[in-house]
């Protein structure tokens, strides 16, 4: 992901058997990243559907609360 690091975009944890992963991304860029994810309609020729389920403030309170 070239230039992710320029609007602070990590991929924190990717979870493919239960189909969700949790990006992290700073709060100016939040609704930038959200958008761009819903754009996103095939990854390698495979196509898919990115839907945000919920923002939270820490990752750590995501992981607590099985929020996922």
């Amino acid at each position: 992901m070239k230039g992710a690091n320029k609007i602070g975009l990590w991929l924190v944890e990717l979870n493919l058997e239960e189909n969700y992963g949790i990006i992290r991304c700073s709060h100016e860029t939040k609704e930038i990243i959200i958008t761009a994810l819903t754009l996103i309609q095939e990854i390698n020729g495979k196509r898919v559907i990115l839907s945000p389920i919920k923002t939270s403030g820490t990752i750590k309170s995501l992981k607590e609360n099985k929020l996922l």
